[in-house]
């Protein structure tokens, strides 16, 4: 009979935590509302509970003590209070517990706890494969991408032994499986023509470049026409712009020029 009523109990919980609420913790405190017993599973073994005198905290199964599924219960009618769940890997799960009136199907009793690192990667594995070419033409069109982080720069970079192109990066896109510049490249001078050679770009490491594309391959002297282009490179996402080797060539030189 006592296996039996185990084996009832083991079910009971199975079929309770298979219908939980996902809560992802961070360095903020999350708001948790609590009206009656609610069951919350860790992703590992609680060690220490801190600030929880309001509540009753015991594991969910009595005749199973496993500390990281808990069963938490309210000793008072109101109040909330921050409690902190000190997990066997080090790792702290900080709650706002909010005791409530208990209001049927407006509360969910079971949560399951997880940090929030574990949410970035979960929305990693799930996004779709992008190919390169897709990410240098969503960069091109300066799209949005899914799962890459746009920024807007306005920083100087280094021509090399060049002084007559500026060279300005404007956009940034970093994501899991690449990086993408945006660099803004002006002719400064009036009598002279620049070229640039997309098939040399590399990087101090020269992996680390994987595909690039420029709106115009000549710079024409300033005044004169096309003065500055666009030019966009996708390489590893371990890459620095700082080690970026421009492939900018004077094309063509007049007579008479003064620098």
């Amino acid at each position: 009979m006592k296996r039996y009523l185990i084996f009832i109990i083991g079910m009971m919980l199975f079929s309770v935590i298979s219908q939980a609420k996902d809560i992802y913790y961070g360095s903020t405190p999350e708001l948790v509302n609590v009206s009656k017993e609610t069951i919350f599973r860790f992703h590992k073994q609680v060690r220490t509970i801190s600030q929880a005198r309001k509540f009753e905290i015991k594991p969910a199964d009595p005749n199973d003590p496993d500390y990281s599924v808990l069963s938490i219960r309210p000793r008072f009618s109101k109040g909330t209070t921050k409690v902190a769940f000190v997990l066997s890997d080090g790792s702290v799960a900080t709650l706002n517990l909010r005791i409530v009136k208990n209001q049927r199907g407006s509360d969910e009793p079971f949560y399951d706890l997880r940090p929030k690192s574990m949410l970035i990667e979960r929305s990693e594995k799930n996004l779709p494969v992008l190919t390169v070419m897709e990410f240098m033409k969503s960069i091109d069109k300066d799209d949005n991408v899914v799962g890459y982080k746009r920024e807007v720069k306005d920083k100087w970079i280094s021509t090399g032994y060049i002084n007559g192109v500026s060279a300005r990066l404007i956009r940034v896109y970093t994501g899991k499986d690449y990086k993408g510049y945006v660099i803004e490249l002006r002719n400064k001078y009036k009598t002279k023509k620049y070229e640039i050679a997309i098939d040399k770009l590399k990087f101090s490491d020269p992996s680390m470049a994987i595909i690039s594309l420029v709106d115009d391959e000549i710079l024409v002297p300033r005044g004169k026409g096309t003065s500055k282009t666009l030019l966009k490179v996708v390489s590893k996402p371990t890459s620095s712009i700082s080690n970026l080797k421009l492939p900018i060539s004077v094309l063509i030189e007049e007579k008479g020029e003064s620098l």
